[in-house]
């Protein structure tokens, strides 16, 4: 255990309290010690570490790529997801994970077909040159502090941590060290086949199944992990699954207009259930003292 305060970014409410209470019984001898090697954290990445609003920040990525495309190649404006992006049909990208098929083929065109080397240059160019729409930083300095806090606690404590998300493993891994201290082999996400060809990795065509969402998520940690996680943090109704399997179950609430965002959408359920099954709720505007360093 840490001697001074190990989430300073924290209010002193009962949400900090629980969490330093859970990880004393846990690390301390005594009938609710766990092993240090049964000590798994799982965390989602959008909304629960890093802000996700006024869109995910790997949708950014890809529309950004579109974009270029579509200036070098007018006649893509004509099919979707392009045309969408074109005449800026904002419930139709808004509801993208509707039109899943579309979805694959646009990533697809877009990243298919390049290395593994490529594609990382492209998120990591991204990282370096675009910034948030509204809080005009780059999208690396937008990670929640108490979160970051957390891992290192965590940590310290002798847990191991993953990042579970929806969004792209590959496009995570990028700036998971530097951003959460995570390695990249900790980095669990939706992910595309990669082959071996000629030497080279290439990314090819295509998501592999099931994706790193709702029911996937417990398949993707039992699959990397095997074991069922002792901690699991998230925000949505895709993370639902994967927090009934903790036993110790966090949801990030955004309710933090000032800021951050305040939104519910896409939560109500996994709100509803943290209610019914008693998990620890972060009310961003009420636990945390800070929200980005």
């Amino acid at each position: 255990m840490q001697a001074s305060d190990p989430l300073p970014s924290w209010r002193a409410t009962p949400t900090k309290d629980a969490l330093v209470s859970f990880v004393a019984a846990v690390t301390t001898a005594g009938d609710g010690f766990v092993a240090p090697i049964d000590r798994i954290a799982v965390f989602d990445n959008d909304g629960t570490l890093w802000c996700e609003k006024p869109m995910y920040v790997q949708a950014a990525f890809i529309f950004a790529k579109w974009q270029a495309m579509v200036a070098a190649d007018p006649t893509l404006r004509e099919t979707q997801p392009f045309k969408a992006l074109v005449e800026g049909d904002r419930e139709w990208l808004a509801n993208i994970l509707d039109h899943v098929p579309e979805l694959v083929k646009g990533v697809s065109e877009a990243f298919g077909g390049i290395t593994t080397d490529d594609f990382e240059a492209q998120v990591r160019h991204f990282f370096d040159t675009t910034t948030h729409p509204t809080f005009a930083v780059g999208y690396h300095q937008l990670g929640y502090a108490p979160m970051k806090e957390l891992l290192e606690y965590l940590r310290a404590n002798e847990f191991r941590v993953f990042i579970c998300s929806g969004g792209g493993r590959d496009f995570v891994r990028v700036v998971s060290e530097d951003m959460y201290g995570i390695a990249r082999e900790h980095v669990i996400g939706t992910s595309v086949p990669v082959i071996y060809q000629h030497g080279r990795l290439i990314r090819t065509a295509g998501v592999e199944q099931p994706v790193d969402d709702g029911e996937g998520k417990p398949v993707h940690i039992w699959a990397r992990t095997g074991r069922r996680p002792l901690i699991a943090g998230g925000n949505a109704d895709g993370d639902i699954q994967m927090l009934s399997q903790a036993r110790f179950s966090l949801l990030v609430h955004h309710d933090d207009e000032e800021r951050e965002f305040a939104y519910d959408t896409g939560a109500e359920s996994a709100l509803a259930m943290a209610q019914a099954e008693q998990w620890t709720v972060i009310s961003m505007s009420g636990d945390w003292a800070t929200v980005f360093s």
